[in-house]
């Protein structure tokens, strides 16, 4: 198996990948005879996820690109034993050409999430 978002099966593994992991939410304050502590618990909802890949073909890049465009939820599947519906916030990378490939891929390219709940 491999790792998917939406529809789209990633053709290469990333090399990087944020955990997905719940996180507190708090917030201290200063007071007029000390400070504050409030505490919501930890949420997942909210996490931002990146996922990084050194370098990239231009197919993988315009199937990510059109769920981008898309301006639509997804289910991301990191293969963990959970999937998330995400928003996809943003995706970056820089043009790479090869003389050992005959397409232009591309290089340090960065897929960045919002965790929105968990699917299952």
């Amino acid at each position: 198996m491999a790792m998917t978002l939406g529809s789209y099966t990633f053709a290469q593994p990333p090399r990087t990948c944020t955990i997905p992991l719940k996180e507190r939410r708090c917030k201290d304050i200063d007071t007029l005879g000390g400070a504050a502590f409030f505490s919501w618990g930890p949420f997942l909802a909210g996490q931002k996820i990146e996922i990084g890949w050194r370098w990239m073909s231009t197919t993988m890049f315009n199937a990510i690109y059109a769920l981008l465009v898309a301006d639509a939820q997804v289910v991301w599947d990191p293969e963990n034993g959970s999937t998330y519906n995400v928003e996809i916030t943003g995706f970056t990378g820089e043009y790479h050409h090869s003389t050992y490939a005959t397409a232009a891929n591309k290089k340090n390219v960065s897929l960045k999430l919002t965790i929105i709940s968990q699917a299952s």
